[in-house]
């Protein structure tokens, strides 16, 4: 989920990640794709029961194809589960590559990459514990195992990264998924909320509140959504 922030603000955060996570954090190989919602429901039920045999609870908040293939089920499949939580400690992360780890041991559709933290590379330092405390807040429950939690990350968030790299802001190139992820994540706020439609303005103020540019690619965006969402959901202009 990529965001648009200098390159130094990255070096900085590359940094913060090693300071936060040990060395081996899972993720640190290359992601494996295909990994359906049972492969993924078993990998992380592995890791519940491994922390809650060492009597470990932890909680992480996922972002990107995670969510969407095993809350929203919008899509088939998904590369990895990607999360982040500035909450966690050091022996938290130790627990974790354990049970990832182990988790792998059992699935050979499982590599390292499989359960990780990079997605903490596109989240400046200074917004960390804002979405971390956003997400707890919301309290979308994806998953929950043994002593394994996996929240959904803030909707209004990941709405806001699809929409900017569809635009083009993002660090990573729009993939073929990001439209249909947009407009799901979007219908699941509305429906938290009891709305139906929203205003631009609102979307606007989501966008700086998260640090990221409003450029006339995003109003282009926006109509792609309004006209996807039509098609999806029977909606006329979700976004006014």
């Amino acid at each position: 989920m990529g965001q648009s922030w200098s390159q130094f603000q990255q070096r900085n955060n590359a940094r913060s990640l090693l300071e936060l996570a040990p060395a081996g954090t899972p993720g640190s190989g290359a992601p494996i794709p295909n990994l359906t919602r049972p492969t993924l429901e078993t990998a992380l039920t592995n890791v519940g029961d491994y922390l809650a045999k060492k009597k470990k609870t932890v909680t992480v908040i996922a972002v990107g194809g995670a969510v969407n293939t095993i809350h929203l089920r919008s899509r088939q499949s998904t590369h990895d589960v990607d999360f982040y939580n500035s909450r966690l400690t050091v022996a938290d992360y130790g627990h974790l590559i354990k049970g990832a780890k182990e988790a792998a041991g059992r699935d050979p559709q499982l590599n390292e990459g499989w359960f990780n933290n990079h997605t903490v590379f596109f989240i400046p330092q200074s917004q960390r514990d804002a979405l971390t405390d956003q997400a707890f807040a919301q309290n979308e429950v994806i998953f929950q195992h043994g002593g394994l939690k996996v929240l959904a990350a803030p909707w209004k968030y990941a709405f806001c990264c699809k929409v900017d790299r569809l635009a083009g802001g993002g660090i990573n190139a729009a993939q073929s998924y990001d439209l249909s992820d947009a407009v799901h994540y979007l219908a699941r706020h509305l429906a938290r909320h009891n709305l139906t439609t929203m205003t631009l303005a609102t979307v606007k103020q989501w966008f700086a509140g998260y640090g990221l540019q409003w450029t006339v690619g995003n109003d282009v965006v926006i109509g792609r959504i309004n006209a996807a969402y039509k098609t999806k959901f029977g909606v006329e202009k979700v976004i006014k």
